[in-house]
């Protein structure tokens, strides 16, 4: 799981990008999609959460896709598109689910889910 916490700092540093060049930092964050899963998120994103966890296979991997689909809710909510961030947050936490029940003992993603309800919740009230 130390990737997810390597993809986490990569993250940080794009949405900091994000607030000069939005375009960028999603290019970037498809790119550590590639780099990180050898598959295309626009793709990845197209397919429901136990889908994913099949083709993914692996809890981390599995809870990588979920950050990067958090990140890309972040980058929604820099531009102003609350109601495509709070889909791809649910989206997230249906993914981060399904990690979980491959991996139900792993703390990085128990964290990763309650960050997403936090978010999701923060987002609500």
């Amino acid at each position: 799981m130390r990737a997810v916490k390597q993809l986490a700092d990569v993250i940080a540093r794009l949405l900091k990008l994000a607030l000069a060049n939005p375009a960028e930092a999603r290019e970037q964050l498809a790119a550590a999609c590639r780099e990180t899963l050898q598959m295309e998120l626009s793709t990845l994103s197209l397919v429901d959460a136990r889908a994913t966890a099949e083709l993914l296979g692996r809890a981390d991997k599995v809870a990588i896709f979920a950050t990067l689909l958090e990140a890309q809710g972040a980058l929604d909510l820099l531009e102003g598109a609350v109601h495509r961030a709070r889909a791809r947050h649910l989206h997230a936490l249906a993914v981060a689910h399904q990690a979980q029940r491959l991996d139900p003992k792993s703390p990085e993603v128990a964290a990763l889910l309650e960050r997403l309800r936090t978010r999701l919740d923060d987002a609500s009230a």
